[in-house]
Order: C-alpha cells, then structure tokens, then sequence
C-alpha cells in the first residue's frame, strides 16, 4: 500500500486559505503584479493565447518562488521531462518550460502561485490541435507499408514479414524501419542472431534505437514485433500483411520514436523492433541475453518496459453489435492476486483513470472471448480491462523475467477477432471490423497516447525499480 498523500488541489487550496488568514493578523495584502506581466504561454498573454489540444505550448514564468500548476490533463515539461505532480516552482529569475494538452482536454484552467502564497486561476481557450502522435499519421503509415504497388515511392510494400533464414521481405522491411528511426537522429542498429543449429528455422533480426539518458545507471524501453505469423500458423493459417499482428504495434513505435526527439529521458531508453515473437519471443531474448555494444547492458538497472502488440481493434471501437471491443492493459510482475505489487500499475491505473478519462466501470451484456489470467471472472464484461497480472504470450515477458516492471497493451483477440494470424489479416478488414477510418484511428489514438503519458510519467517515477533492486 502506498502511504497517504495530499493532493496537489487541496495542497493550493490550503496554501490559499494560509495566504488568506494572514491578513487577519495585521499583515498587509501584496498587490500582485498582472499575470501577463510575469506569465506567458508561446510568447503570448495568457488572455490571448489558443491551447491547441495534442500539441506542445512553450511557457515563461517569471518571479522566484513563484510557481504554476497544471490540471491532470495538461502535462508539465521542465528541461525536457513531465513532472508527474504537474506543479513547478521558479527557483531563479524565470522558470521555462512547455505544456502538453492531451487530445481529450476540452477546458484549462491554470493556477498560478505568488511568493506569498496568494494564488490566481484563469481558464484558457482551447482549440482542436494535431496531437504529436495521431490516428490520422498512424493509418497514413500503414496504408504505406501494407499496400502494393509498382511505385515504390506511392507505397512500401513491406508485407511478408515472417522471420525465417533467409526472407529478402524481411530484411527489406527491417532496413526501411531501420532508416526511420536514423533519420530521427536516434542511434540505430540492426541485431542479428543466429540462435540455433538449423538454418532453415527462423533466426533474431531486430531494430534497436537508443536514446541516451541522464542517468546512466538504468536502461529502459519500449517496443513491438515486426514480424507477422509465417504461412500455416495456427490458429488461422498464416497471413502476409499482419496488419493487426503486429504492423499495427511497429507503425506506433515508429510515431513515438518522432514524439520522443522532444523529450528527456532519465534512464537510457531502447525503442526496439523485435523479430521472431511468433517464434517464441527470440529476437527479444536475443537482445536482453547476449552480449553485445547494442543489446541489453548486463551492467544497468532494468527499469521498465511496456509493449505494443496487436491494437486498434478495441476499445472506443465497436463492433457490428454495437458494443466496445474489449481493451487490455496488463501490468507486471503480479506475484499476489490480492494486492498491488508494482508502482508501474499505479501510473497505468492513473493515466487511464484520471488523465484519459477512461471509463473504467463500463461493461458489456455478456462476456469477452478471452482475456486475462487473474480476476477474469470479474472481468470478463469489462471493457476496460486495465490491472496487474500475470498474462504473457508477447515480448514484455522477456523483461519482466528480468526484473523489468512491465505494461502490455493488447486489444482484441481470440474469439473476439476472427482475422487473427489469418490472411484476412489486413488493413482493410481492420478498417471494415471498427466501421471505418475514423473509427479505427479514434481507437489507435487512444491507445498511442496511454502508452506514450505511461512511458513519460514513469520514466520520471524512481519508485518504479527493477524489482530485484
């Protein structure tokens, strides 16, 4: 159990009533100067000024001891990293930094704090923005890679993806992500390994991108499988696009690669593309297992890590019924079905809950096909389906033997999409299972964005350890 803390709103609402009763014993109220005279968002007067929402806003704020605090939904950047408790103070002349508004934040009300404690809220206007990562660049993305065509430079053609020895598909695909993340400006390399004696079975091909650190006693990171589920896979038979296994999760790393040039990280921080998940999790055991200049440093603390596999059908997304697809997002390790293990479950449960709003009680008449391996019975209607547990069957398991405090984000599968490891398995029966383009990126948007404030929030929360620390 967490220990007891006051919350940031009653902490200012306190500090008020302190600031407030002071005069009652003889001492004189400050007159405070104009806010825009001390406060400025994008180089503009407060009253002046359009928050577009998704997108990053500069803001000055002068005066020392003076401070500012944020909303839940507006996220708070100084030098380049979230303050999780969305409250900063002017330790010199100025305090600079930027405000991130979330796509789903349709009002800010901002407090700004004086010396003497004495405080000031004013609301702002907000706009509609283009968020730093968006449904619309995501199915631009996959319509790129999935698509065939003669021109190479109308469409990618990436499709073929299972990891075998050799697959000239796969290597093209894996050189064309490769580039993406360089020309980023990300340290990228290709990790090849070749992990047993037959060359006819499928080796480790990833595409690791590093971002350094501050700190750099501690690793992190984030990643998806490239590769699709090769011809007579089971349970459908195999598929050739794998839009939703798992081209849909590398095309969401790829935009957060982008988002991340904005951003400071604590720990060094590795954006990875595995190979060979449906081989049984090698091209990620391959990396956190050997011993190389770019695989996992034996010599630092292992974080975190969360996973993207197989999103976009779930949750704002309805089925032909009319009901939401289930969305699941697993934390770990989960040792004891009856308490909370990992400070990692507290940031999952707070960005959904209180952050995106989420809601977290909504159920469906009748049942999921499948879903997680503790608490199913009083999950099987959920639809959001966001706790600890102990659930596998991806490359956050490689971590989380390690140590690793683990999110696994995971939308619909089993019985509650047919198309899984498939041929149906496109782009277009994506499109077609949600109820069109907008529908499936309103669910892609969703989902980019609770593992994206994940990442940001956790990397900036030292209670989140490996938990053989």
């Amino acid at each position: 159990m967490q220990p007891a803390r006051v919350s940031k709103g009653l902490f200012l609402v306190l500090l008020m009533m302190l600031a407030s009763l002071s005069g009652c014993f003889g001492e004189a109220e400050v007159e405070q100067p104009p806010v825009d005279s001390v406060f400025q968002i994008d180089y503009t007067s407060p009253n002046d000024v359009v928050m577009k929402t998704g997108e990053w806003h500069e803001f000055v704020l002068k005066g020392q001891g003076r401070a500012l605090s944020v909303p839940t939904d507006v996220m708070l950047f100084v030098n380049g990293s979230v303050l999780p408790n969305g409250y900063a103070t002017v330790e010199g002349d100025q305090l600079i930094g930027k405000l991130l508004l979330t796509p789903y934040v349709e009002e800010v009300k901002l407090t700004i704090v004086h010396p003497d404690g004495t405080g000031e809220s004013f609301e702002l206007v907000v706009t509609e923005g283009t968020p730093i990562v968006n449904g619309q660049d995501w199915m631009e993305k996959m319509e790129f890679i999935t698509s065939v065509c003669a021109d190479s430079t109308e469409c990618g053609g990436y499709v073929n993806r299972w990891m075998g020895s050799p697959n000239p598909a796969f290597e093209r695909a894996a050189s064309f992500f490769q580039g993406h993340f360089e020309g980023l400006g990300y340290e990228t390399h290709i990790l090849r390994v070749l992990d047993h004696g037959n060359p006819l079975e499928p080796e480790s091909l990833n595409v690791i991108a590093w971002k350094e650190g501050r700190d750099d006693s501690c690793v992190q990171g984030m990643g998806a499988h490239m590769d699709i589920a090769p011809p007579g896979g089971p349970p459908g038979g195999g598929t050739y696009e794998g839009a939703y296994d798992n081209t849909a999760g590398t095309v969401s790393m790829m935009l957060f690669a982008r988002a991340f040039v904005e951003i400071e990280v604590q720990c060094d921080t590795f954006l990875a593309l595995w190979s060979s998940e449906e081989e049984g999790l090698r091209g990620s055991n391959a990396f956190a297992n050997n011993d190389c200049d770019y695989c996992l440093p034996n010599d630092k603390e292992l974080r975190f890590y969360i996973n993207m596999d197989m999103m976009g059908i779930s949750y704002p997304a309805l089925k032909p019924t009319g009901e939401p697809y289930p969305y699941h997002a697993w934390s770990g390790p989960d040792f004891d079905p009856e308490v909370q293990d990992v400070e990692i479950t507290t940031v999952l449960d707070h960005v959904h809950r209180d952050i995106l709003g989420a809601p977290m009680d909504l159920r469906i008449d009748g049942t999921y096909g499948a879903g997680c391996d503790q608490h199913w019975d009083d999950h099987e209607d959920l639809v959001l389906d966001v706790h600890e547990d102990t659930f596998g069957r991806s490359d956050h398991v490689t971590f989380r033997d390690l140590g690793a405090q683990t999110i696994f984000h995971l939308g619909a599968y089993d019985a509650d999409y047919s198309a899984y490891h498939s041929p149906s398995d496109t782009l277009d029966n994506m499109i077609d299972v949600v109820g069109g383009v907008e529908e499936l990126e309103k669910s892609m948007e969703f989902v980019m964005w609770a593992a994206m404030l994940e990442f940001m929030i956790a990397d900036q929360t030292p209670e989140i350890r490996n938990v053989n620390a």
